[in-house]
């Protein structure tokens, strides 16, 4: 039955790893002074917007990734 959903879930997972990663990319490079850090650019406050984009993403790329069948 959710073999048909196989091609729409390796969708889904593919597109969480792609919002989650500028993110990460982001974080990485922060952390080596490349780029301003998500700290300087959103707040202490504000840090929770990216970290939620990240996490809806990498928990999206789960739900895509997850192999039940």
């Amino acid at each position: 039955m959710f073999h048909r959903l196989r091609k729409a879930r390796l969708f889904l997972g593919w597109f969480g790893l792609l919002i989650a990663m500028p993110f990460f990319l982001w974080g990485l490079a922060g952390v080596l002074n490349i780029v301003p850090s998500m700290i300087q650019y959103f707040g202490v406050q504000g840090i929770g917007i990216p970290a939620m984009i990240k996490i809806s993403g990498l928990l999206l790329a789960a739900v895509g990734f997850w192999d039940y069948d």
